[in-house]
């Protein structure tokens, strides 16, 4: 296993079965190589995120467990708290506990970067991807 390092995780079990079966489905060989293949999509998409400067439009994707304390509560006042580049909202119920939250943005992208870091923190958020658009 030269130029490997072997890890060890902790995934609840019902994503890691749908993990699976996504891989499978590709054709990866291996769970290594599917995992693999996972970390470098998240490292080049939050790499080329983090280096994006300037003004920026877009929507941050948060996936929720709604019946989690405090985590509605949470996500409105961290919108509130960045009024000047939150533009509009959109709240989707995805299952009897799940929801998405769509939050339309436009500004500097420290401040997006920030917000989307307050919004990953927040207990029950389970998931959270920026999209950004070209600014024109």
């Amino acid at each position: 296993m030269a130029g490997k390092t072997r890890v060890s995780l902790s995934v609840e079990a019902d994503l890691m079965k749908e993990f699976d079966a996504v891989a499978e489905s590709l054709g990866h060989p291996t769970r290594s190589k599917a995992v693999g293949e996972a970390m470098r999509e998240f490292v080049s998409t939050k790499r080329w995120g983090m280096s994006k400067k300037g003004v920026v439009p877009g929507v941050i994707l948060v996936t929720y467990d709604h019946h989690a304390r405090g985590v509605n509560k949470a996500l409105t006042e961290l919108q509130h708290d960045y009024h000047e580049i939150v533009g509009a909202t959109m709240h989707i119920h995805l299952t009897r506990h799940t929801c998405l939250e769509v939050i339309s943005f436009e500004g500097e992208s420290e401040r997006v970067r920030s917000l989307a870091k307050m919004l990953q923190s927040q207990k029950g958020v389970l998931s959270l991807k920026v999209v950004t658009a070209p600014s024109m």
